[in-house]
């Protein structure tokens, strides 16, 4: 008898697109190659063989893929140092060698863990659980609260600091700054990519991987390259900051709205 064509069980009805980590050419060519074969509406962006590439391309981006299909082991180290760098927001996937790393990758929320060699017939129920895993958020139409004082800790110490008198927080030496209107520096623990998802994307925008700033602290701006702007931040910081290629047009978007 021959074998009927492998079709997802939720037909897929937009392009979903993928991000694949994996350092080992040939299992990355073959996983792209059983994802379309399940569906050509699968697009698979970008291979990457390192947890850094990945990190840059995630913080870099535009419009975050859907799916990431992540190996445990990977050229640069243990791909669980990719949810210390940042927030991961697509769906994960773990395909790996080793079933010991299971416990560790649920509580990243992933979606599934498939071991290698890879079967088919599990990557097509880990693409249907992808479909059935709704965020309630956005089930349920709940708004998003952000927030609007923070407590900062460092070491012993504690500073109570209003959102509305933030102009920029910017990381130096792996530590995060926040720098109020009045231009006072405050140490945190808090990372850059945890604080993205807690400030308001109508006043605070990442213009690259070092700095997010309220819309109010731009004070100038000039054309750095045909594709990049440079800018001065009141209160000043001691340079220039250049946004990057990726971000320049949204951030000219969130400018003039």
């Amino acid at each position: 008898a021959h074998e009927q064509p492998l079709v997802l069980y939720h037909c897929i009805t937009n392009t979903m697109e993928v991000i694949i980590l994996e350092d080992e050419h040939l299992a990355a060519k073959r996983l792209k190659r059983m994802l379309t074969d399940l569906d050509k509406k699968i697009e698979v962006l970008h291979m990457f063989e390192t947890i850094q590439d990945t990190a840059e391309y995630l913080l870099n981006v535009a419009k975050q893929p859907d799916i990431l299909f992540i190996d445990i082991h990977v050229a640069d180290g243990n791909s669980f140092e990719l949810f210390n760098i940042l927030d991961v927001y697509p769906k994960v996937i773990f395909t790996t060698a080793y079933d010991e790393y299971a416990v560790q990758a649920f509580r990243k929320n992933a979606i599934d863990y498939l071991l290698k060699p890879l079967k088919i017939e599990e990557l097509k129920q880990a693409l249907s659980k992808v479909q059935l895993n709704v965020k309630p958020q956005a089930m349920h139409g709940l708004e998003q609260e952000y927030k609007s004082r923070f407590l900062i800790r460092f070491g012993t110490k504690l500073r109570s600091l209003k959102t509305q008198n933030i102009s920029y927080i910017y990381s130096e030496n792996k530590l995060s700054y926040f720098v109020d209107s009045q231009g006072h520096r405050i140490p945190s623990d808090y990372k850059l990519q945890d604080l993205e998802t807690m400030l308001d994307p109508k006043y605070f925008f990442r213009i690259n991987r070092q700095f997010i700033i309220h819309i109010d602290a731009v004070d100038q701006m000039m054309a750095h390259t045909k594709t990049r702007i440079k800018i001065g931040l009141k209160p000043a910081y001691k340079d220039s900051i250049v946004i990057s290629t990726t971000k320049t047009p949204h951030f000219k978007k969130w400018l003039d709205r």
